[in-house]
């Protein structure tokens, strides 16, 4: 720890040179007045395409670039249209002339590109993607991006092992569940760009892929906020509400969020075995009804200082609550009758604390304390059997603290240096206990973990020109975990050439290690009815994964991608039927290797000026292997396809109407032991934009033919399952959102909890 200290210290007085983030100025006619709406593009010398933005009320602009020198064109109906060369960060004071043409009507028509890149970064400006189609939040926009689909309540990103959501470039230390709250409560227009990374470099203390979310941030006095309300009917009814108010002063700002959400769910999976044991064959049939009602509130406070442009500390308080979850599951079949019901309770709460100076260095710290008690009361009668009841008690309560110090330094002639440290500590209580005299003390679990993760990186990169450009990293990580410890280095590099703007290469190598959840690691056997049990289990390794991406993107727009990722050590959950009683193991264990080799190809298109669609083509050969499953030799291989397509047709300005529909189709996969049917899925949706812009109505239909959920099957050896697709995922949303004073949504850090929980 002192080491690690010391490593801080010596990090802390290491460089004082500021490194540049944007192109600032302000635009003033020969009056000596500000202009408003000058539309100002920023290129590179050879007039490339790199930004644009509008000058303010007061004629200033603030584009995001590290691009030097550059081109400034300047253009305003009212006023003569003016290039200058700079290669500072203020541009300084533009006067510009006006123009003595009178001119009438002007239609300009043209497309901006798609993606950019920007140090490695595919980065995408959000507003233009979502142009026109039927979102009403920044949750739903993400959807939108090339590549990025929803599964499981989730974000994916094609071509990748998996994909971490960050704000303004800070991981996110949210569960899934409270990001996705927080997202959906953020407006669109508040998100400045999207960027798109393959291989995250290490000062955004994550590896592998990373979606980075900039949001804006404006100075200067503002009060403003935002009110939403959404309803979703499906098997059962769900909704939530709330509201977020931002502002600001030229020193300080704060923010505050609220939202409450009722989620009311049903699966309904119907489970056919052949189960031998001792030489006997059963067929067993069992029925489960799982229904989930809860009612979560989610809250945070937030506060900044911001002493100059360059510098600032914000603190924050999010917090999570569940005062009271219920769950029922009922079971019924031909091997036994069950009813489980559940009740428990949740509570989180998270304090952050950051800080940047104005030499590029950066430090943060963050708290969390994490609570959850359930009781499971559950009654069980065997067709042969003697019925029994009993009840579990379990719970779990975490602390964690993490701290992490950075250092930007640009060296000069384009060279640049990054360099930190990262640690984490997690103290990990969790309980189950039956309570029954019919059950032995065997099933009682009570494991106490603590976690230490120190990181360390070094990185390098240097743009040769504005075509030319390459990044190299390298990161240690010392790991321990009660007994068990592991030393590990990461390596990442990027490289990019842009011969000209109609075509843009990319490579990018990466590597990232994932860890299993506590509860998965605790060792206790969950009962779902009298048949199927959840078993945890204690040795489970943490998983190290590697990638390599090569992106092709031609007219900034269509992109082509050939990808490869291989995952040791992979954890997953999968199923298996005991040899020696009538029982299906739900089990998350080790697998020597889960790989994925592919190519992905992009196609956006326009008809006329009312419809625009992306079409998306994913092929890739998926191979598994687990040496050692239950005493087998388990190696699979399997080719996937997928396509995608989303289309967007404005049905009128006034009233401003959208219409859009699509879907995509799988066809059939594998997932360790299971062998998965294709599935598909059409979504169809409506927005009306009304109120000047300030308010958004749309109703949209998910999943409208229930398809989306696909058969599943295990059939090898003495092994034969199938599972039923009844997890009504057919619903439809109607979203009201409402804002008012010009909203703004602030930066956020997120409270990382994707390890807790049962």
């Amino acid at each position: 720890m002192n080491r690690f200290l010391s490593f801080l210290a010596v990090l802390s007085f290491g460089c004082i040179q500021a490194v540049a983030q944007h192109v600032t100025g302000r635009i003033i006619g020969r009056d000596s007045l500000p202009v408003a709406g000058v539309a100002v593009i920023l290129q590179t010398p050879d007039s490339l395409f790199v930004a644009a933005e509008a000058s303010d009320l007061d004629g200033r602009f603030a584009i995001a670039s590290s691009i030097r020198p550059y081109r400034l064109l300047l253009q305003h109906l009212s006023y003569e249209p003016l290039v200058v060369e700079r290669s500072t960060d203020d541009a300084g004071t533009i006067v510009l002339t006006e123009t003595t043409v009178s001119v009438g009507e002007v239609v300009v028509r043209g497309e901006r590109p798609l993606v950019k890149v920007e140090e490695g970064r595919l980065s995408y400006d959000l507003k233009q993607i979502v142009q026109g189609h039927v979102v009403s939040n920044a949750y739903e926009a993400l959807t939108k991006l090339p590549g990025v689909m929803e599964r499981d309540g989730a974000l994916t990103l094609a071509g990748t092992a998996g994909v971490t959501v960050i704000l303004n470039g800070k991981p996110s230390t949210m569960s899934a569940e409270q990001l996705v709250t927080l997202l959906k409560s953020t407006a669109v227009d508040q998100v400045e760009r999207v960027e798109v990374m393959y291989a995250a470099p290490p000062q955004y203390h994550v590896r592998g892929a990373a979606i980075n979310v900039v949001l804006r941030h404006r100075a200067g006095q503002s009060l403003a906020g935002q009110l939403h309300a959404a309803y979703e009917g499906g098997y059962y009814n769900s909704w939530r509400a709330g509201g977020n108010l931002a502002g600001s002063t030229a020193k300080f700002s704060f923010d505050a969020m609220y939202d409450l959400a009722r989620t009311h769910s049903m699966l309904e999976p119907l489970t056919t075995t052949r189960h031998t044991v001792g030489g006997q064959l059963y067929e067993i049939t069992q029925k489960q009804s799982m229904a989930s009602d809860n009612l979560m509130h989610n809250m945070r406070v937030g506060g900044s200082w911001i002493p100059s442009e360059k510098s600032r500390i914000d603190i924050a308080y999010t917090g999570s609550f569940l005062p009271s979850g219920k769950g029922d599951l009922q079971s019924e079949g031909n091997h036994v009758d069950s009813r489980s019901q559940i009740e428990d309770n949740q509570a989180m709460h998270n304090l952050s604390l950051s800080a940047q100076t104005g030499f590029g260095l950066s430090a943060g710290a963050d708290y969390t304390r994490y609570r959850t008690t359930s009781r499971q009361e559950m009654s069980v009668e065997p067709v042969d059997g003697t019925p029994s009841e009993f009840a579990i008690d379990a719970g779990q309560r975490i602390d964690r603290l993490s701290l992490y110090l950075d250092q930007q330094c640009d060296l000069g002639r384009s060279w640049k240096l990054n360099s930190g440290a990262r640690f984490s500590y997690i103290h990990d209580d969790d309980y189950q206990y039956y309570l029954s005299d019919a059950m032995t003390g065997d099933l009682d679990t009570d494991l106490r973990l603590d976690e230490y993760t120190y990181d360390l990186y070094l990185g390098t990169g240097k743009s040769f020109s504005e075509r030319l450009s390459f990044s190299v990293s390298l990161t240690g990580e010392y790991y321990r975990r009660n007994a068990y410890d592991r030393w590990a280095l990461f390596p990442q590099a990027s490289l990019n050439w842009m011969p000209s703007s109609d075509h843009i290469l990319q490579a990018e190598v990466s590597s990232d290690k994932s860890y299993p959840s506590f509860w998965e690691m605790s060792g206790a056997t969950t009962c779902l009815d009298g048949y199927a049990e959840v078993h945890g289990t204690p040795t489970l390794r943490p998983s190290s994964a590697y990638s390599l991406t090569l992106t092709y993107i031609f007219r900034q727009k269509y992109i082509f991608q050939l990808y490869g990722n291989h995952r040791v050590d992979a954890f997953n959950q999968s199923a298996y039927l005991a040899p020696d009683r009538l029982a299906l193991i739900y089990q998350t264990l080790n697998w020597d290797y889960m790989s994925s080799f592919g190519a992905l190809v992009i196609v956006p298109f326009r008809i006329g000026e009312r419809f625009s669609s992306r079409l998306t083509l994913t092929a890739f050969d998926y191979l598994i292997r687990n040496s050692d499953f239950y005493g087998m030799d388990y190696k699979r291989s399997k080719w996937v396809a997928l396509a995608a397509m989303e289309n967007t047709l404005r049905l009128s300005r006034k009233p401003d109407l959208v219409f859009e529909f699509g879907g995509h189709y799988q066809s059939e996969a594998l997932q360790c032991t299971y062998d998965i049917g294709a599935s598909w899925r059409v979504d169809a949706g409506l927005k009306w934009t009304f109120a000047g812009g300030k308010a958004d109505l749309s109703i949209k239909g998910n999943d409208l033919f229930d398809s989306l959920t696909p058969v599943s099957s295990v059939d090898f050896g003495d092994q034969q399952l199938h599972m039923g697709n009844e997890f009504h995922t057919r619903n439809v949303t109607v979203n009201l959102v409402y804002r008012f004073g010009g909203y703004k949504e602030k930066k956020r850090k997120e409270v990382d909890t994707s390890r807790f929980g049962h």
